[in-house]
């Protein structure tokens, strides 16, 4: 955490206190858990992916990125998820810059819209042991984003990574490392903040879901505002290595099945499994107790890769305030094609792109189409099958226990002008999870709570088995050094 952490404190603005410690009880419980002790990752090395003259090998910049050389018939593709695109497509959004959106993660915020049409989506902790995601846009528009959630820093970080828009509903602000308000300004992100004047008319309540969890936009909304406010591409973003669907694989090791755990207990509102569907060539998600279902379209989320990454964290103050290890280089599983390869993500500065290297040193090229990153802690467990059979049944979901629940702050001031509230047709009458893992009528409840896990595990190397590692006598909540071993 020390490269983090020395990079932070020289750029710290401090824009109000920390929230009051009436939570330290959950955060003491989240500190034990994020804490917890580490391991090591290593998997049977693969060969390189060769890509066809067609294919797009290296990362280029600006607005020729996934561009092939004139030589060959010219292709154009995603610069974030290297899926191919028409000339008239490419054409249209080559000038854009990427969009990020915060989206809450607890089960009150179940369904989700817009992770459908998100090329790039990032799940990791908050406080209380809880995750947020954040859904990136640049191929394709959503007509609806919702739940929209605040600000963090490991987010700000990727926003900053990533040369993005950003939007989201406040931020954390804190006179510590934690201060995700005083980045967004210091570091220059391209803010859309739904509490702000400039963006607050991009933003909508609406009445058929509970807030917080009711807070809605549009990515065509979004960019409209960001056009008024002077935010113009192109993008210099650098690619990731993508290979056609034609293209050899790498040997790799047959991965159908996928479960992240994200407290190393298997708590039914913190456990994830991914399926391998051929006919689809993608992976399908699993939330909740059953299948991760958009709200808009009622289908399946669907992802050709997904990325299982360790960055360790800390718990900064009483608040619960997160930070994870994200600059320097840890152990990483990359899950493509039906098949992982274990590996290393390396990042040197906050603005450099994080990066996944198999074990000869090579970088992994992606299957073309949407990106997962699930980005895990030392208490967390990657189990990796060769089919989906063989993953354990996904429990049935059960709210968590009364008393427990810790719900993340809004980090919005009373004086902060608040978004229209305005009723908008829903596609449905803002359904939650039922202990069955189906939808029902909404109803409040507590979100997903801070339960320490007993032991620390790291990504599994092997497809079928998980690693547990010792457990860590730690139980303080105080900011500590924590580290990943590659």
């Amino acid at each position: 955490m020390q490269p983090l952490l020395k990079f932070l404190r020289r750029n710290r603005i401090a824009v109000g206190a920390a929230a009051g410690a009436g939570l330290a009880l959950a955060v003491a419980i989240a500190a034990i858990a994020l804490l917890g002790g580490g391991g090591t990752t290593s998997a049977a090395p693969e060969s390189t992916p060769t890509a066809l003259p067609t294919s797009t090998a290296t990362a280029t910049r600006g607005a020729t990125v996934g561009v092939t050389p004139s030589a060959t018939p010219v292709r154009y593709y995603g610069i974030l998820d290297g899926a191919e695109m028409t000339a008239a497509e490419w054409a249209e959004r080559k000038d854009l810059l990427p969009l990020a959106i915060m989206m809450d993660n607890t089960p009150n915020s179940y369904p989700h819209s817009g992770l459908e049409q998100a090329d790039l989506v990032y799940e990791a902790f908050v406080e209380g042991g809880i995750t947020r995601l954040m859904a990136v846009f640049w191929r394709r528009e959503a007509d609806l984003v919702m739940p929209v959630r605040s600000a963090r820093t490991p987010f700000v970080i990727w926003v900053a990574e990533l040369g993005a828009l950003y939007g989201h509903a406040g931020s954390a602000n804190t006179v510590n490392d934690a201060n995700a308000g005083g980045q967004i300004i210091e570091w220059g992100v391209k803010d859309l903040n739904a509490f702000s004047p400039e963006a607050n008319t991009g933003y909508y309540r609406d009445l058929g879901r509970y807030a917080p969890y009711n807070l809605a936009t549009s990515t065509r909304k979004l960019r409209d505002i960001a056009a008024t406010l002077g935010f113009a591409g192109p993008s210099a973003l650098e690619s990731w290595k993508f290979r056609d669907s034609g293209d050899p694989s790498s040997v790799g090791t047959k991965a159908e099945g996928i479960e992240v755990d994200f407290q190393g207990s298997r708590y039914s509102w913190q456990l994830i499994q991914w399926k391998w569907d051929a006919e689809a060539k993608a992976y399908g998600r699993y939330q909740f107790g059953g299948p991760h279902i958009d709200a808009v379209s009622e289908k399946q989320l669907m992802f050709n890769t997904v990325i299982v990454l360790l960055a360790p964290g800390q718990v900064v103050d009483e608040s619960g305030h997160v930070l994870l290890e994200q600059l320097g280089e840890g152990p990483a599983t990359v899950l493509t094609g039906g098949k992982a390869v274990t590996g290393t993500w390396k990042k040197a500065e906050r603005d450099s792109r994080t990066r996944f290297y198999d074990q000869s040193g090579q970088e992994i090229a992606f299957e073309r189409g949407p990106i997962f990153i699930e980005v895990i802690g030392h208490q967390s467990k990657l189990t990796v099958k060769a089919t989906a059979a063989e993953l354990p049944a996904l429990p049935a979901y059960e709210p968590p226990p009364p008393g427990t629940g810790l719900v993340a702050p809004d980090d919005s001031a009373p004086d902060e002008p608040e978004p229209t509230v305005t009723t908008i047709p829903s596609p449905t009458p803002s359904p939650r999870p039922s202990p069955t893992g189906a939808t029902g009528s909404p109803s409040p409840g507590p979100s997903a709570s801070a339960t320490a896990s007993p032991d620390g595990t790291t990504p599994s190397p092997e497809s079928s088995a998980t690693t547990t590692a010792e457990p860590d006598a730690s139980t303080s909540p105080e900011p500590a050094s924590a580290t990943a071993s590659p």
